[in-house]
């Protein structure tokens, strides 16, 4: 089993990705990271409150559902995390009792070509229990086909989370990605963002956090950076 920081410094353009585990002491948490390409990619900066994680842009453009979204839901009992519109239209499914990995399904990857960017999620009780992470994403050699790989686990032991980003690639030749890995966590929750951060390339990192599960949102750890025009 590959370790997270080991997993994410692999790849110089994850474009979007998440975990979702247990640390190494056992305590539920899950973390998201966004990196980008262009300026408008970069624009952008995660508004926090205890029941949500909303990506904003930073520039006064205009909205962009591809850039610009709900990142993170919680509510009684579970949390939902993941890189577009899915991710509020899932904790709606789950508020009905839905299975989100048949939910998942009425999703498609994202609608900006040729990426065709997959739509990345991950959800657990808050307990840490009931791991499902997966994506929408265009079939391999089909492009046009829609595939769902998932994976669902009960309870993760302790060090132990599924990651997935929706690139595998670099800023100069994209791959995308989408597929659920399972990986090792070699430390404290507080630590991950360190980690990971220090694992992203510096040209491309955009924001992140990293949650407990069992907390409100606003006790996150999170970091991000502002460039100005000129650096981009």
């Amino acid at each position: 089993m590959r370790g997270l920081v080991d997993v994410v410094g692999a790849v110089e353009y994850p474009g979007r990705g998440l975990v979702l585990g247990r640390d190494r002491e056992g305590v539920p948490f899950a973390a998201y990271w966004l990196t980008g390409r262009t300026a408008a990619s970069q624009g952008r900066k995660l508004v926090v409150s205890d029941d949500s994680i909303v990506v904003q842009d930073v520039s006064g453009a205009s909205s962009d559902d591809l850039r610009h979204y709900t990142a993170a839901v919680r509510s009684d009992g579970w949390v939902v995390v993941g890189n577009g519109t899915q991710v509020s239209e899932l904790a709606q499914a789950l508020r009905a009792g839905r299975d989100l990995q048949l939910a998942l399904r009425d999703h498609a990857y994202e609608p900006d070509p040729p990426n065709r960017t997959p739509r990345i999620f991950a959800t657990a009780s808050t307990d840490g229990t009931n791991v499902i992470v997966g994506s929408a994403r265009s079939v391999p050699g089909a492009e046009e086909l829609v595939e769902h790989p998932s994976l669902f686990v009960p309870e993760l032991p302790p060090a132990t989370a599924v990651h997935v980003s929706t690139y595998a690639g670099t800023a100069a030749d994209v791959i995308t990605s989408g597929y659920p890995e399972v990986v090792g966590i070699r430390s404290g929750w507080q630590d991950i963002a360190d980690g990971v951060w220090g694992a992203l390339s510096s040209s491309l990192r955009v924001a992140l956090f990293v949650a407990p599960l069992a907390a409100p949102f606003s006790g996150s750890d999170q970091r991000s950076e502002t460039r100005t025009s000129t650096e981009y």
